[in-house]
């Protein structure tokens, strides 16, 4: 049964702010995996970076769920004339600011010859121009999400595709271009989802059911992950994939979880989301400037341990907060973190 769209700004709030850490906590995870292959730090640094590929997947979720809402009166001028514009103004701005902090540290302290690469665009602003694509499908899907059947009819398809164009392998090649998942297509399946999830009014059974699937989508993870790093000799990605089904099921588990126990929280936790709230898009943006001193020159060795990776990922979460809260008190800058 689906139910009205009110009072969802709370976790969707509090979803926001834990798919923020997790992020940063891939970002930190991403550079123990190549290290140390198939020692107990390498294991420990799967799990946890199995454990939290719902990062993405639930921030594109959150925006599915507020843009999608009929309520909200979400024109294409709207669209062509100020979201998709931001987000386009922050790609070139961070772009262009990771690109300069990169060649002074290579170029300047740590006199490199200059490599090309150290210019291209930082890899965790790829999420930019992706949610701008899906932003420009929002005339599209509305209508779907408009429709119950439609809706349910595309998010059954959707997560076909995942499942198939995951599944693929070279015997039944033939088939691929049937099943090819386009990312921008792949990411606005995640938006209706989100939606669709922000207004279904779930069971105690039908939780129990998201949350036993969100289990076994983990599982899947780290087991798909171990088991393909340790056939091919080297860490293997396949099973981190964020277009992919059992990721999709994590994601859908951990988005119902939240949303049915967000009326639980504290005077405490609602307190900060008032503080971090306008600034969660500025601590994705600022974070792997931070990780770059944190991570990567200062402690690096110490990130194998799990305490420290994540007083490492809280560390930088607090900087980035509170340089991104400094960035928005600058007149015409502050619209790079908005």
């Amino acid at each position: 049964m689906l139910q009205s769209t009110n009072q969802r700004i709370a976790y969707l709030d509090i979803l926001r702010l834990l798919a923020t850490f997790a992020v940063i906590l891939i970002h930190i995870i991403a550079d123990v995996l190549p290290l140390s292959f198939m020692q107990f730090n390498w294991y420990v640094a799967v799990v946890g970076g199995s454990l939290v590929r719902w990062a993405v997947p639930v921030f594109v979720m959150i925006s599915g769920a507020l843009y999608l809402d009929p309520q909200k009166e979400i024109t294409m001028g709207l669209v062509l004339k100020k979201k998709i514009p931001r987000l386009l103004l922050a790609y070139a701005a961070w772009w262009l600011i990771y690109a300069l902090a990169i060649l002074t540290v290579w170029c300047f302290i740590k006199k490199e010859p200059f490599q090309a690469e150290w210019i291209a665009p930082h890899y965790h602003l790829w999420f930019l121009p992706m949610l701008a694509g899906v932003f420009l499908l929002i005339p599209l899907l509305r209508p779907i999400a408009a429709n119950e059947k439609l809706l349910r009819y595309a998010l059954v398809i959707w997560l076909c595709y995942l499942a198939c164009s995951f599944a693929m392998v070279k015997e039944i090649k033939q088939f691929t271009p049937l099943f090819a998942m386009n990312t921008i297509v792949g990411y606005a399946g995640y938006f209706l989802l989100g939606y669709f999830l922000s207004i279904l009014e779930t069971s105690k059974r039908q939780r129990i059911v998201i949350y036993l699937l969100g289990i076994i989508g983990a599982l899947a993870t780290i087991g798909g992950s171990i088991g393909l790093s340790v056939y091919t000799g080297a860490f293997n990605e396949k099973f981190y994939a964020f277009l992919s089904l059992h990721v999709a099921m994590m994601s859908m588990a951990l988005f119902v979880f939240v949303k049915e126990n967000s009326c639980h929280i504290g005077t405490g936790t609602q307190r900060l989301l008032e503080f971090v709230r306008y600034d969660l898009f500025g601590v994705y943006l600022t974070h792997d400037l931070w990780l770059m001193v944190l991570y990567k020159d200062v402690i690096r060795n110490l990130t194998n341990h799990v305490l420290t990776s994540l007083l490492i990922c809280l560390l930088t979460f607090v900087l980035s907060l509170y340089t991104t809260k400094l960035i928005r008190k600058i007149p015409f800058v502050k619209h790079i973190v908005e």
